[in-house]
């Protein structure tokens, strides 16, 4: 045993056990203040604070004329190189890092002195708003508040290192935007650094910014901080301003700088549109067809400006927008403005074509913003000739008081369509939607533009013209009454909620008792509905009870494109919400319709033509109770409608001829068994008083034949 610790010492002499330096030492997440220096040991020596979840650390370095690396570490991050040049300062330096966020601090130089090694101090806290933010900054393509407009308590130093949030994103541009005054030092990809001063920074390809300044204040007064934002983005912000001249049939595209969702600050674009002469015939004239989709936003802007137009947009006059209006092709300016702000969203960005193209004169309808009506209650009907196959009309109604507004199209074209839109929503109906009435409430502040579409070139259509409608009268209010009783008619009548098409703000139930003349019932076509799933619904009974029994359907969520009918002339309808979440609402149109006649007694077999026409769905019994003024209504839809489900009268007709039916049956059958059964019991009651005599056989029987070409008669008598 002496012999293995003798082995043992000596092995130990010969290799000693390393030792691990006391400032090679790293600092946990509970470990919540310290202080030292390092030390001079070959290959260096590091101090490491990891990252805490709920507090920032406040770190002090006294260089000491000694060159620090420092690098940051981030709870679920690699490390990150972390102000590299500022840890070259000989003098006292302060950083902050975030929650989440840690130091790695290393001192290779070699040293003869304790007092010349750097000193470091640490503080785990929750960080003064007072004061500066953390140093280190991910930059990605959310805007990023680097530091907040604040006043603080005293004087001291803001430091800020700011790099991509993914290093990918080096090859984006970054814009920083703060005061005037603001001095940023960027650091790009070529290894060029640029000292940038004023209230916008921007810089492709960029690798890291640094931003510090000194802020001084009295103990009573306090010091003021600027502000500063930051983000990176893979859009252009450079204006498309070179000129351009539209010919015949050409288009062009314009975009907001940045589209479609950064906007770039404070900037100012303009880009003028010229149009070549017309040289086309008489019967056609030039117009500027402009396609717009843009979203507003507070303090961005754009118009068409000309010698005789002036067409603005701004969030005072839409919010959405995606419409097309023709203006006159005179040359004109597209101008673009923003604010001094950083945003990243599709707000406040448009996209637009400008197209020169010929209209019919025949076909010319007003330009956009040339027609507005300022009354109260107005009505607007015009009638497209069918040969128009190109036709864009504008009207403008004008802004004041409530109003509900009622669109209908006549014999419409395939691709007809109606653009309403103001400053609080953007309506698009087609013609399909417009074969019966739309109705909606206009309750803004700003005029309310209504446009009519046309658009059919190359395209077969019908060879009559199209009636369009348009009319409002004054609403006093667009609430949904606790308890209502609405008559209807053979004509579509619209129903909406409150405030439609923008989100209900109606909590409870409203209750809507529709009445049908007598020997009528109700189809109900809805058309949107779009409550809170779930929470909110509508429902609808068969007749005026309540009741779960005569429940027809209950509607919660989305739904388009629903029919249904009631058995009598009597339908409940039922809107509860619960005041939170509001959304569209509902529409849906409701008409009387008259319950077929009795059937007569006597029945008429079919003619071929008439069994041909069934079998196509012609509804011939329910058009002849419509008025000759409802031709809107779709004959294929009710039909479809009376077939999925049947009135409580047709059900009760039906049933008695059924039963009729069989009991007549029932009665002939036994009428037939009781003369069978007596015919057979006389016959067999002959027989029992007549019995039948001996059969003879065939012999010393006489047959005769008589020829009828002759009239003589052959006597064969047989004697054996």
């Amino acid at each position: 045993m002496k012999k293995y610790l003798w082995i043992v010492s000596i092995l130990l002499c010969l290799f000693p056990e390393p030792t691990v330096s006391e400032c090679s030492k790293t600092y946990f997440k509970n470990e919540s203040t310290d202080s030292g220096n390092f030390e001079c040991v070959n290959g260096g020596c590091w101090i490491q604070i990891d990252p805490s979840p709920t507090k920032g650390i406040y770190l002090n370095l006294q260089g000491k004329g000694n060159k620090l690396f420092m690098y940051m570490t981030t709870s679920g991050k690699q490390k990150q190189e972390f102000l590299q040049k500022e840890s070259e300062r000989t003098d006292e330096r302060y950083y902050l890092a975030d929650v989440g966020q840690g130091f790695l601090i290393k001192w290779n130089k070699s040293c003869y002195s304790n007092t010349d090694a750097p000193h470091y101090i640490f503080n785990r806290e929750i960080l003064d708003p007072y004061y500066c933010g953390p140093h280190l900054r991910y930059i990605g393509n959310e805007v990023v508040t680097v530091q907040k407009e604040n006043r603080a308590k005293s004087q001291f130093s803001c430091r800020y290192h700011m790099v991509p949030f993914d290093s990918n994103r080096s090859s984006e541009t970054i814009y920083v935007i703060s005061g005037t005054s603001n001095t940023f030092d960027v650091f790009d990809g070529n290894n060029e650094r640029y000292k940038i001063t004023g209230q916008i920074v921007s810089r492709d390809y960029w690798k890291y910014v640094d931003f510090e300044k000194q802020y001084s204040g009295t103990r009573w007064q306090g010091a003021d901080l600027e502000y500063i934002y930051a983000i990176t983005t893979k859009r252009s912000c450079v204006c498309q301003d070179e000129p351009v001249e539209v010919s015949n049939g050409q288009v062009i595209h314009i975009q907001s700088p940045g589209f479609p969702d950064f906007m770039c600050p404070s900037s100012k674009c303009e880009k003028r549109v010229t149009f070549s002469k017309y040289n086309g015939s008489d019967e056609y004239i030039q117009r500027a067809l402009v396609t717009l989709e843009a979203r507003a936003k507070t303090g961005t802007n754009f118009s068409l400006v000309s010698t005789i137009f002036d067409v603005r947009f701004d969030n005072d006059i839409y919010s959405t927008v995606f419409t097309n209006f023709l203006l006159e092709p005179v040359d004109m300016k597209v101008e673009h403005s923003t604010q001094l702000n950083l945003y990243h969203g599709p707000e406040g960005h448009f996209n637009m074509t400008i197209r020169s193209i010929q209209i019919r004169k025949d076909c010319a309808c007003s330009l956009f913003k040339q027609k507005k009506y300022d009354k109260q209650e107005h009505k607007i009907k015009i009638k497209i000739p069918a040969h128009c196959e190109l036709i864009f009309c504008d009207w403008t109604i004008a802004s004041g008081g409530k109003k509900e507004m009622t669109v209908k199209i006549d014999n419409g074209k395939e691709n007809d369509e109606v653009h309403i839109w103001n400053q609080n929503s953007m309506e698009k109906y087609n013609s399909t939607q417009l074969k019966q009435p739309r109705k909606l409430y206009l309750t803004t502040s700003s005029d309310t533009h209504v446009s009519f579409r046309r658009n059919t070139s190359g395209v077969l259509q019908q060879n009559f013209p199209s009636l369009v409608t348009v009319s409002w009268i004054t609403a006093s209010d667009t609430m949904c009454y606790k308890q209502s009783n609405v008559s209807l008619t053979t004509t579509p009548q619209a129903f909406i909620s409150s405030n439609y098409p923008l989100p209900y703000n109606f909590f409870g139930t409203c209750q809507t008792l529709l009445v049908a003349p007598d020997n009528h019932y109700i189809k109900l076509n809805v058309s949107d509905i779009d409550v809170e799933n779930i929470h909110d619904h509508v429902s609808f009974y068969d007749g005026n009870n309540t009741s779960s029994e005569f429940l027809l359907e209950q509607l919660t969520g989305t739904h388009q494109a629903l029919t249904l009918s009631s058995n009598d002339n009597m339908m409940t309808i039922n809107f509860y919400s619960d005041s939170s979440h509001g959304r569209r609402g509902y529409h849906f149109v409701a008409f009387a319709v008259a319950k077929p006649t009795p059937k007569s007694t006597e029945v008429a077999m079919p003619t071929m033509e008439e069994t041909s026409s069934d079998k196509l769905g012609k509804p011939t019994q329910i058009i002849d109770h419509l008025q000759s003024n409802d031709s809107f209504v779709d004959p294929f839809w009710l039909i479809e409608s009376k077939n999925a489900t049947t009135s409580g009268t047709d059900n009760l007709q039906s049933s008695g001829s059924k039963h009729g039916f069989f009991f007549y049956l029932f009665y002939t059958f036994c009428v037939v068994f009781i003369t069978i059964g007596t015919l057979f019991g006389g016959f067999a009651l002959y027989k029992n008083l007549y019995p039948k005599k001996p059969e003879t056989s065939f012999a010393n029987e006489m047959v005769r034949f008589r020829n009828d070409d002759t009239g003589s008669v052959v006597t064969i008598e047989n004697r054996c």
